[in-house]
């Protein structure tokens, strides 16, 4: 009988340095998340055009704005050697204007923001200069105004 108490405690205290052992060398924490599953922290800012080269009079690019999120920030870099203006219009390139400007040809990266949330749907950036332009665009979408 003695015998078989010794075992039984040999075995539970393997156990309970196996389970420390464990526990002391991996990250309970860790959370793996694969591709497309839904993760519990929400995502703040979604790339929907990511360097796009555009050049030329005009251009127009289409993006749609998801659920979940309500503004958009939109960057350029003036490659070219003359200003050009931008619009971004909902619905289409007619539609109603969100955001407008004019884009130096300085090379350097300048950034507009949208200042009021965005309904989901059809949204238009468009790029116009008289002279032609070249130049580069990034949009991203985000869950608050910055």
């Amino acid at each position: 009988m003695k015998h078989i108490r010794k075992m039984i405690v040999a075995v539970l205290v393997s156990i309970a340095v196996i389970i420390f052992i464990y526990n002391f060398t991996s990250n309970s924490e860790r959370k793996f998340v694969k591709v497309n599953d839904a993760s519990d922290t929400p995502l703040t800012t979604f790339t929907v055009i990511n360097n796009e080269n555009f050049a030329g009079t005009t251009n127009t690019h289409r993006f749609d704005i998801r659920a979940g999120f309500s503004y958009v920030k939109v960057s350029f870099k003036n490659t070219g050697s003359k200003h050009f203006t931008f619009t971004i219009n909902e619905g289409s390139t007619s539609g109603t204007a969100i955001k407008s400007g004019s884009v130096p040809a300085d090379g350097k990266e300048h950034t507009y923001y949208s200042d009021k949330a965005l309904s989901t749907g059809s949204y238009y950036v468009s790029t116009s200069s008289a002279q032609g332009m070249s130049g580069i665009l990034d949009l991203s979408l985000g869950t608050d105004v910055n």
